[in-house]
């Protein structure tokens, strides 16, 4: 779960493994997938740390990037 900010300066938590996009156009849009739609305070950079110190945290789900034909996990980084 992630703690975000809506527009208005309310806050709200969300479950992280539900997001499917987070973009900026210009104000950051989180699309979850279900297609429901949250515009946050938030940038997407600080969206996305948030959900990897979530699941950082909790041992769930690991932030895993392919480059190159190549895996690299936050240790490896």
């Amino acid at each position: 779960m992630v703690k975000l900010t809506r527009l208005d300066g309310s806050e709200f938590t969300i479950n992280a493994s539900l997001i499917e996009v987070v973009e900026a156009k210009p104000d950051t849009v989180v699309t979850l997938i279900n297609n429901k739609r949250y515009m946050v305070k938030e940038t997407p950079e600080e969206i996305a740390e948030l959900i990897s110190e979530f699941y950082r945290t909790s041992g769930g789900l690991r932030l895993v990037v392919y480059e190159d034909h190549c895996y690299h996990n936050e240790e490896s980084a």
